[in-house]
């Protein structure tokens, strides 16, 4: 009944109105409305916003995830990494002697050193590359004269270095060529 009657008002109203008062009031409704519309795109632009925000902390969360999961290991490599120094020096001082007892410790010492380096491979950790000296994987620790190498080139690994995935654990040790 009261719907009826509002309309039944407004009809009134509308009757009575002049033309100019009625394009006022339209003009005044469609104003309201187009604010309306300014504030509700506002409003959705912001939602969209927070959104894309929330969806990039996301992303950003499950890659630091991953990361924690993939190098969670790190301090138990670089604790590791001792073992395999002495395993290759012993390797160096064995290998020196002749006789039979000296032959089956260095065969047992290899099948050692062969089985952690395995096992470090099957988690993603690898020696460093000796090819050329590259400072980003490769610590200087003397300059050497040499005629059979060039300037920058590595002439002796004192300590291996070693990469996890693509992190660098240990810079490898070297002796680098200076000539004057």
């Amino acid at each position: 009944m009261k719907k009826h009657k509002h309309q039944k008002d407004h009809k009134h109203k509308e009757k009575n109105s002049s033309p100019q008062e009625m394009q006022e009031t339209q003009e005044v409704q469609e104003t309201q409305i187009q604010e309306k519309v300014e504030e509700l795109e506002q409003r959705l632009e912001q939602a969209l916003r927070a959104y894309a925000a929330c969806e990039n902390d996301k992303k950003i969360i499950e890659k630091q995830k991953v990361q924690a999961i993939d190098y969670a290991i790190e301090k138990f490599v670089k604790d590791m990494l001792p073992i395999i120094d002495t395993l290759e020096l012993a390797l160096k001082n064995i290998k020196h002697k002749d006789d039979e007892c000296a032959k089956d410790l260095v065969e047992g010492v290899e099948l050692t050193l062969k089985k952690m380096v395995d096992t470090f491979k099957n988690h993603g950790i690898e020696a460093v590359e000796h090819d050329e000296f590259d400072p980003n994987f490769h610590q200087a620790v003397q300059q050497v004269p040499s005629s059979e190498h060039e300037d920058g080139d590595i002439v002796e690994i004192y300590q291996k270095g070693y990469k996890l995935k693509d992190r660098l654990i240990r810079p490898s040790m070297v002796t680098i060529c200076k000539n004057n």
